[in-house]
Parts: C-alpha cells; sequence; structure tokens
C-alpha cells in the first residue's frame, strides 16, 4: 500500500470528525495534556522504526495514551498499523514532534496552509526520509453519544511538507529554558501575590521531585530525556490549575502580567516537550538478557 497524502479538507470515512478542541490556559496559550497523542506516536514510532519494539507495541501505546478505551486509529485511509507500514515503506526513517501555537510556527516545515492546520491541531508530527517530507496531522473522531460513554480516536491527515526544518536546540538548552521561565514565572506569581490564591502552583513550580513521565517515551531515549519530560508533564498540570481563574490578580494589568508569565512558562513547557521526544537515540534502548 502507498501513502496517499491527503488533502487538507479530506475526512476520516466513518463517525464524526472534528478538530481537536483545545483546552486553553485561560485565554493564554492551548495546554498540553501529560501524554499528547503526537508525542507517543512520536516516541514509540522512533523505536519502531529503529528495530526496537514491534508494532503491537507502538499501537497499544497509544490506545493507554487515551485511556485505553479508545476506538480505531486511521492514519491517511488506512487503520494505524497499516499506515505505518506504508510510511515505513515510503522510505519514513524518523519522526520528529511538533508542538505549535498561535504566534509560535517554530519548527514546523510550511507550506502555510500545513503550518495553520498544524497549529489549529495545536501537533504535528513530521515523517524524514520520504521525498518530500510528509506531516501527520491528528484530528479527532468521537464514536457514539456522550451519554452512553463515547470513545475517541483519531484520524492523523497525511500531508505534504515543504521542506525538513533544523532540529531544535537539544536536551540542555530546553532544561535551560525550562529552568529560567520558572524563575521568571515565580516571582511574577509571588509578586502578584498568587500563592495567596493559589498556593498549589506555587509547589508545583518548586517541586523539583523526580517523577516517572508518561508512556510517550519509547525505548531509545536518555535519561535526559525522560527527567525532561517528567519535569514538563508536571508543569502542564500547573498550567492546568492556573487556567481555572486568575488567582489574586484583580485588575487589568496585573491579569496581563499574569498571562505574560504563564504564556513564557507554556512555550517553554511546550520546547521541552519537542527536545524530549527528539532526542531519541537507539544506543540507549536497554541491552537485553543474554541467554
Amino acid at each position: 500500500m502507498a501513502i496517499s497524502p491527503g488533502k487538507r479538507s479530506g475526512t476520516a470515512p466513518s463517525a464524526s470528525l472534528k478538530a481537536p478542541r483545545l483546552p486553553t490556559v485561560g485565554n493564554v496559550l492551548p495546554a498540553l495534556s501529560a501524554s499528547p497523542r503526537s508525542g507517543v506516536l512520536t516516541g514509540w514510532g522512533n523505536a519502531w522504526l529503529a528495530g526496537l519494539v514491534g508494532l503491537d507495541d507502538v499501537i497499544t501505546q497509544m490506545h493507554r495514551a487515551l485511556g485505553g478505551e479508545a476506538a480505531p486509529h486511521t492514519l491517511g485511509d488506512e487503520p494505524l498499523v497499516l499506515g505505518l507500514g506504508a510510511l515505513r515503506s515510503a522510505g519514513a526513517q524518523r519522526l520528529r514532534l511538533v508542538l505549535p501555537a498561535p504566534g509560535d510556527a517554530t519548527g514546523l516545515p510550511g507550506p502555510a496552509e500545513v503550518n495553520r492546520d498544524a497549529i489549529t491541531a495545536g501537533e504535528a508530527i513530521i515523517v524524514i526520509g520520504p521525498n518530500p517530507p510528509l506531516v501527520l496531522v491528528p484530528g479527532v473522531v468521537v464514536h457514539g453519544p456522550a451519554l452512553e460513554g463515547r470513545l475517541e480516536s483519531v484520524h492523523w491527515r497525511v500531508l505534504v511538507a515543504s521542506r525538513v526544518p533544523p532540529p531544535g536546540a537539544g536536551l540542555r538548552a530546553a532544561e535551560h529554558d525550562l529552568s529560567n521561565a520558572i524563575r521568571t514565572t515565580t516571582a511574577a506569581l509571588i509578586d502578584l501575590d498568587i500563592a495567596s490564591a493559589r498556593p498549589e502552583v506555587l509547589a508545583l513550580l518548586r517541586d523539583r521531585g523526580v517523577d516517572d513521565p508518561g508512556p510517550g517515551l519509547g525505548p531509545g531515549h536518555p535519561p535526559g530525556a525522560h527527567a525532561l519530560l517528567a519535569r514538563a508533564e508536571r508543569l502542564s498540570t500547573l498550567l492546568d490549575l492556573a487556567a481555572r481563574d486568575d488567582g489574586a490578580a484583580v485588575t487589568a494589568s496585573e491579569i496581563a502580567r499574569r498571562s505574560a508569565a504563564l504564556r513564557n512558562l507554556s512555550a517553554a513547557v511546550r520546547r521541552a516537550y519537542a527536545a524530549a521526544y527528539d532526542a531519541f537515540d537507539p544506543t540507549y534502548a536497554p541491552v537485553p538478557p543474554s541467554n
């Protein structure tokens, strides 16, 4: 089977397809889930392309990322398992996660209409290897009425990219940016007396405990990537908490300062996610025990 890049107006052959509904950090920026679907497919897809895991492992992790109650996914016009096989046949060598936001098209490959679709979705995957390169943009497919416990799956549209952008700055730069963003955000929230309204927000900012990251990073990622992703996931929880109200900010000026601080942190968290997933290196895969 060959991969057939879809038109921007294409939809899944069945069920109800809609653009992903983006949760928001107040009215600041799209929030990130602990395991973004594009991240999980990138992390485990790279491990599969390198021969570290089987295709069944990729599919299993994708369903786990959606809570284990997901309907089948599609890629292009095929079930995900066949679509991934077609990507490999088309020359796919590596997947790269992109997490754009309105006003921030960093890492997007063009053309403009592909970039717009990726920004609308809040996430995309660049497929490196095929000529021309491809972009996978997810859309949520809802099955069944909400009252009966609806299921969600993902239809991945396959679009043609203009180029493969240069890779991001890497783990160390992302960790440095995240630390700086935490410091500036903490200072801004303390100055605005956010602690009196939501002390749990500052607690999460100051917590450097070691958490296990979600399922997104498959085998083949260095320890620094796991640590950075776990930290970014914890900060995603903070952004969700901060989005629920304006804290102690009262005036328009205070709300604007708070929004600017959270916007800076949200951008750093997105860069950290992308750097962690892009740090795939098969030499870090566990060595199977000898018989």
